[in-house]
């Protein structure tokens, strides 16, 4: 809710910014250069300069300060989509990465407690050092004792999640690469209708220096529209594909990883993760959690570890049952 709220106020703030700026900026332009000056004010005709009758020239732009002043009301939503690409890009490339991913760290340290059978201390990890990574192998861990299919699907769960953020975040690339367009457009219109004003009412027909501003506004506005579009449909492209391969790193290396894991030797029965574990780990950070873990991983690993075979049917079964559970032929233990 706080961040709809925060968008909200984005939102109205790039509003205002475009359609009041105008009016509490100074400005070197006169009534004729501002699309938003109602027409009465724009029928009166511009002062002459002192040195003649058009408009007073200060020279040719040099700066990129000088383009700026030149563009109309549009300038701002143009700036703000600069700053939201930029931001996208930036995220993207830091985020979209397979070391950023899948924490080289997080994978040797992963790999090496599962090779020795150690689950439980792996989720400990995936709970103490959080990546994208762990995200994924933490809840597949919780459900070794249910199958490999089990295991595979919710880690595939929350890799499809994190590929959905991906998408949605390169969609607004694209999205910026329509909208600036049609920015770059209602700038050119703004400007083109300045032009006309003049040309009616402030006696511009033979004075080109009268329509310059105006001119330079349009061309501006679509000048900087078409850059931002066409940059930010080039990244929408490389990015999209950049976060696909992402992606498929990561799903390699959850496969390897889950493809280490001995699943024949638990049992539906059996619990690797106990919810006093679960409930440290939600609701306890530091010191709560870090005291209390090695406990309850002990007795939980004591309990996978007291397993033995049935000499009947070689089947799984648990150190003091009765019964086999898988030929129910009755047990004798020294």
């Amino acid at each position: 809710m706080k961040r709809n709220t925060v968008k909200l106020l984005a939102v109205l703030a790039v509003g205002l910014v475009m359609f009041g700026s105008e009016a509490f900026m100074p400005s070197d332009h006169d009534c004729g250069n501002n699309f938003f000056v109602t027409t009465a004010f724009a029928q009166a005709p511009a002062p002459a300069a002192a040195g003649g009758g058009g408009e007073t020239q200060k020279g040719p732009p040099e700066t990129l300060a000088d383009y700026w002043s030149m563009m109309g009301p549009v300038k701002w939503p143009l700036l703000a989509s600069i700053i939201w690409v930029t931001s996208l890009v930036i995220e993207l490339m830091i985020r979209g990465r397979v070391k950023n991913l899948c924490p080289p760290d997080a994978v040797a340290q992963l790999s090496s407690t599962i090779a020795v059978k150690d689950y439980v201390k792996a989720w400990q990890f995936c709970t103490d050092n959080p990546s994208p990574l762990a995200h994924a192998m933490a809840p597949a861990i919780e459900k070794i004792p249910q199958g490999a299919e089990a295991s595979a699907d919710v880690a595939m769960d929350y890799m499809n999640f994190q590929n959905n953020i991906f998408k949605v975040k390169c969609s607004y690339l694209n999205l910026n690469a329509t909208v600036n367009t049609l920015l770059g457009l209602l700038g050119t219109i703004s400007g083109m209708i300045s032009a006309f004003n003049k040309m009616a009412y402030s006696g511009a027909t033979g004075d080109p220096a009268k329509l310059a501003g105006s001119i330079g506004e349009a061309l501006l506005c679509t000048f900087t529209g078409l850059g931002i579009a066409i940059v930010s449909l080039y990244l929408f492209y490389v990015l999209t594909n950049r976060t696909k391969a992402a992606m498929t790193g990561m799903q390699n290396i959850v496969t390897r990883l889950l493809g280490e894991i001995d699943f024949a030797s638990f049992t539906p029965d059996m619990e690797i993760v106990s919810n006093e574990m679960k409930a440290r780990a939600m609701g306890g950070k530091g010191g709560g959690t870090a005291n209390s873990s090695p406990a309850a991983s002990h007795v939980t690993a004591g309990k996978a570890a007291e397993m033995a075979q049935c000499p009947h049917c070689q089947h799984q079964v648990q150190v003091g049952a009765a019964k086999c559970p898988n030929c129910n032929a009755e047990l004798e233990w020294e």
